[in-house]
């Protein structure tokens, strides 16, 4: 799957021309509070999804979906990780993604994304269908996302706090 996400984002180092960015994101203001990555095909269901937010008590939560799961896992994330996304955001200038990336050419199928961090003020929102922002850039939504498979790789079955439907959750989220 990484290799299917890493020759996706080649292809607008090859053809730089065929990618179409629109919109702008303002400079974030303030930690991070909620930080968002879908990857989707025609499927019904994110082929990866993540959703780190902080709960009713304020402790770190991540919910999951990966390969296409129908259900989400919630499992509880680390204290630093506000922390580790304000780093990224900040190291890879992440607020300078557009808020749309497309091919100029006419692709009926094919990939999405979707990145969305909320700060205190403001939030930076990019995505994409079949196209995707510069690599310099876009390593820091990378940097995050690795960060997070770790930590959803190091839990155990009994580091779950539950599970939803991926639309209940979303009707909710």
């Amino acid at each position: 799957m990484k290799l299917l996400i890493t020759l996706a984002m080649m292809l607008p180092l090859l053809f730089p021309f065929g990618i179409k960015a629109t919109g702008r994101n303002d400079k974030p203001d303030g930690p991070a509070t909620s930080y968002e990555f879908s990857y989707s095909s025609t499927a019904m269901y994110p082929i990866e999804y993540y959703h780190v937010f902080r709960d009713e008590d304020g402790a770190v939560r991540i919910a999951y979906l990966l390969n296409q799961d129908r259900e989400v896992t919630i499992i509880p994330g680390p204290a630093d990780l506000f922390e580790r996304i304000d780093k990224a955001t900040a190291d890879y200038n992440l607020h300078k993604l557009r808020g749309t990336y497309t091919p100029r050419a006419h692709v009926l199928d094919g990939y999405g994304w979707h990145v969305y961090i909320r700060f205190q003020q403001k939030g930076i929102s990019a995505g994409g269908s079949n196209a995707w922002p510069p690599q310099k850039i876009y390593a820091g939504v990378t940097t995050i996302n690795d960060y997070i498979c770790s930590v959803i790789e190091a839990s155990s079955e009994a580091d779950v706090l539950s599970r939803k439907d991926y639309s209940e959750y979303r009707r909710y989220y």
